[in-house]
C-alpha cells in the first residue's frame, strides 16, 4: 500500500503497532512505516523502524520476511551514502530469500546498484529477477524491475531500449491501483522524451508526474532533477538552478535521502555552468564529487568531476593539471560505457589547445 496509497498505509501502519501485535505483523509494520519514511520523509527514522523490522523478522523466524526487510534496509543504507553497510544487507538478503522472495530481493539490489552507477551488475541482478517475477504473475514487481531496467538503458545511452521497457512497465501499472509507481510511470516517459530531443513532450509529461505526487503528498525529488535537465535544453538554466537548489534545501528540511542530494547538487552546478556562473558551479560541484566519494559512487563522481573542470574552465582555469584531470576523466567514463566519453575527451583538447599543445 505504500505506493499506492502512501498516507492510508502509514496510518494503518501505526495502527497495528499499538495493539500488540505478533513479532511478524510488528516486522511488516516497522517496514511500511520505513519504507514510507525513507522514500518520502526523513531517512534517519527510516533507518530506526527498518533495524526494529529487521530484529522482529529474526524473532518471527521467517527467512523469507528476513530477506525482505533486509533488502529494504539495504537500499535505505545506500541512500543513506552507508554503501558498504546497504550491500552487505542486500547480500545478506539475497542469501536468507527463496525463490520469489529472493528476484525481489535481487530486483533491489539491482535498484542500489543503478543508485551507485554500478550499471552491469544491475543489470546481472535484474537478468535473474524477471524470469521469476513473471512467471509468479507477479505484476507490480515485474512492473517496478523493468523500471529500473530501462532507467539503467537510459543512463548508458540506449534511449530504444529504454523506452521499450517503460512502455512495457506503464503497461503493467496500469493494470493496478499503484498510484505513486504511475506517476513515476508517465515521469519516465518525460524523461525518454527528453533524451530523444522533444523538449515540449518532456516538460508535458513532467508537469503530469508533478500533479500526480502532488495529490499522494509524496515529495518528487528525482522528477526535480529532470525537470532541471528539459529547462536547461530549453536554454531556462536560472529557472533550472534555482528549482535545483530549492530542492536541495526542502531535501534538507526534512532529512531526506544523502544520494539525491548528491544528484541535486551535480544538477544544480550544470545549470549554474549553463548560465555562465562559474564560481556557483565550481561550488556545487565539489560538494558533490565529495559526496559521491563517500558514498563509493564512483560512476557518479566521475561525472561530477568533468562538470567541476568544465566550471574551472569556465572560471578561466588552464593547466596542464586540469588536461591530465580531464584525460583521465574521459578514460573513467570510457570504461563506465558512460555517453559523456567523449565530452571529457573534447574538454581535455580544449584546454591543451588553450595552452597551445597542439600535439
Amino acid at each position: 500500500m505504500v505506493f499506492a496509497a502512501p498516507g492510508e498505509a502509514l496510518a494503518r501502519a501505526e495502527q497495528v503497532l499499538r495493539s500488540d501485535p505478533t513479532p511478524l505483523d510488528a516486522s511488516v509494520a516497522h517496514q511500511v512505516i520505513g519504507i514510507w519514511q525513507r522514500d518520502f520523509g526523513d531517512l534517519g527514522v527510516a533507518l530506526d523502524h527498518l533495524r526494529r523490522a529487521r530484529d522482529f523478522a529474526a524473532r518471527a523466524d521467517s527467512a523469507d520476511r528476513e530477506a525482505d526487510v533486509l533488502a529494504t534496509l539495504g537500499v535505505a543504507l545506500v541512500h543513506a551514502g552507508r554503501t558498504r553497510q546497504g550491500l552487505a544487507a542486500l547480500d545478506r538478503g539475497v542469501a536468507r530469500g527463496n525463490g520469489h522472495t529472493r528476484a525481489r530481493v535481487l530486483y533491489r539490489r539491482a535498484f542500489a546498484s543503478w543508485v551507485l552507477g554500478r550499471h552491469q551488475e544491475a543489470l546481472e541482478d535484474l537478468r535473474r529477477a524477471i524470469p521469476v517475477l513473471r512467471q509468479a504473475d507477479d505484476v507490480i514487481w515485474t512492473a517496478r524491475a523493468l523500471s529500473v531496467r530501462a532507467t539503467v538503458h537510459l543512463a548508458m545511452g540506449a534511449v530504444e531500449r529504454a523506452d521499450a521497457d517503460f512502455t512495457a512497465a506503464e503497461r503493467l501499472w496500469e493494470t493496478t491501483g499503484q498510484e505513486h509507481d504511475k506517476a513515476v510511470a508517465v515521469e519516465n516517459r518525460g524523461l525518454a522524451a527528453y533524451r530523444s530531443g522533444d523538449i515540449p513532450a518532456a516538460l508535458r509529461l513532467l508537469a503530469e508526474a508533478k500533479e500526480r505526487y502532488d495529490e499522494l503528498g509524496t515529495p518528487p525529488f528525482m522528477l526535480y532533477i529532470a525537470r532541471c535537465d528539459v529547462l536547461m535544453a530549453a536554454g531556462l538554466a536560472p529557472e533550472a538552478l534555482a528549482e535545483a537548489d530549492a530542492a536541495i534545501a526542502a531535501l534538507d528540511r526534512i532529512g531526506g535521502q544523502s544520494t539525491r542530494k548528491a544528484e541535486l547538487l551535480l544538477t544544480a552546478a550544470r545549470s549554474a555552468l549553463s548560465t555562465g556562473d562559474a564560481q556557483t558551479a565550481i561550488a556545487r560541484a565539489a560538494v558533490a564529487v565529495r559526496l559521491f566519494s563517500g558514498q563509493r559512487r564512483s560512476w557518479w563522481e566521475t561525472h561530477a568531476r568533468l562538470v567541476l573542470i568544465e566550471a574551472r574552465v569556465a572560471g578561466g582555469a588552464a593547466s596542464g593539471r586540469l588536461v591530465q584531470d580531464a584525460a583521465a576523466v574521459a578514460d573513467q567514463l570510457a570504461s563506465f560505457g558512460a555517453p559523456a566519453a567523449p565530452e571529457a575527451s573534447l574538454l581535455a583538447w580544449r584546454i591543451a589547445l588553450a595552452l597551445g599543445w597542439t600535439a
